[in-house]
């Protein structure tokens, strides 16, 4: 299942990686993501802990990394940059992705 989902789009490796203390999940494809997660800066790493591993809020996450409420769409750009600095982390180390 893990070469399945390597090539999977994106959103489904970081649910994979979300559920590894939930349940069914891959876990070689968990410790890929995992091991990529750990070169990321901090506030990247915060924001993807919180949303995929906690499953927190958006009102919690903006609260503990101080993103402003208003806009909303600072949090969105928020996310968006640890999920692109996640899968570039996850480019470098191209090997089996």
């Amino acid at each position: 299942m893990s070469r399945d989902l390597a090539a999977a789009p994106f959103a489904r490796r970081l649910e994979n990686w979300g559920n590894a203390s939930r349940g069914a999940y891959d876990p070689v494809d968990a410790a890929r993501v995992t091991n990529a997660w750990l070169t990321l800066h901090p506030r990247h790493r915060e924001m993807l802990r919180m949303v995929y591993l906690w499953q927190a809020g958006r009102e919690v996450v903006c609260r503990r990394l101080r993103i402003p409420r208003w806009p909303a769409q600072r949090f969105d750009l928020e996310l968006a940059a640890a999920r692109s600095a996640l899968g570039q982390a996850l480019a470098a180390g191209k090997p089996g992705n």
